[in-house]
């Protein structure tokens, strides 16, 4: 089992009181028609080749709709970093708004799978440097599709799956949230104690915060009125924290298989 903790790869991670919170960024059209691996590309604009990040949009987002706009912003966020950014499709995104209980992680990876191939051809993008970062129920299915050729992988407040043991050379970041009623992070660290491969793990549980704690929207009635299940409740410092964090992590100078 190889489990490292967060202080030698990330630093003290602090959460600050009086910390920016994201900026509010630009809205997108509907996804493409059809289910594409990939709904949105983000990308730098003089086309050099850049690391690539999947994004995987949790629940309240199985559409990148008005109704949620935060995984448009990290994508904007990690383009103005350098990166190049793809944001995964659902399955069956095309043809409206699925539940998201329907979308089991098994498809949601499968779909991962696909959009690696789509990200790897893009010629503003590294092949050699690959990330991916899911949120919530996309969080668990990145957890199921860790393969071979990736960088890193990051999991936010994911449901995480049953401790069993497993092997990856993969570079893994847990993103927890000490009061998350969805997602316990007890379940996390279970889950990566379990963990025997040489790809190390390293797990920061945010403190006083619960599920959601970067949903910028999650203080809008009208998204509050949407969303069902456990409610959100944004953090704006703690939100900061995490976006610096997430920088920090895939800027690491890690290699693929190593």
């Amino acid at each position: 089992m190889m489990l490292r903790g967060v202080a030698a790869a990330l630093g003290a991670l602090l959460v600050s009181a009086c910390a920016t919170p994201i900026a509010t960024g630009p809205k997108l059209a509907a996804p493409m028609a059809g289910d594409p691996p990939i709904v949105r590309t983000v990308l730098p604009p003089d086309g050099a080749p850049r690391p690539g990040v999947l994004i995987v949009t949790g629940c309240d987002a199985p559409l990148l709709s008005s109704r949620a706009q935060m995984y448009p912003r990290y994508a904007e966020m990690l383009r103005e970093e350098g990166f190049a950014v793809a944001i995964l499709a659902w399955p069956g995104s095309g043809a409206g708004d699925p539940s998201c209980n329907a979308a089991a992680p098994a498809d949601i990876a499968a779909n991962i799978r696909g959009a690696f191939g789509q990200l790897q051809s893009l010629p503003q993008v590294d092949p050699k440097r690959l990330h991916i970062v899911g949120w919530g129920h996309g969080g668990r299915a990145v957890l199921d599709a860790i393969m071979t050729g990736l960088v890193s992988a990051v999991a936010v407040y994911p449901d995480c799956p049953e401790p069993q043991p497993w092997n990856s050379e993969v570079t893994l970041f847990l993103a927890l949230a000490e009061k998350d009623a969805a997602a316990p992070p007890k379940a996390c660290q279970d889950w990566a104690a379990k963990s025997d491969g040489p790809g190390p793990v390293a797990i920061t549980r945010y403190t006083g915060v619960a599920h959601g704690f970067d949903v910028h929207e999650a203080g809008d009635p009208a998204y509050a009125s949407w969303l069902t299940g456990t409610p959100l409740t944004f953090d704006a410092s703690t939100a900061w924290q995490f976006q610096q964090d997430l920088l920090k992590f895939l800027r690491l100078k890690i290699d693929a298989g190593s």
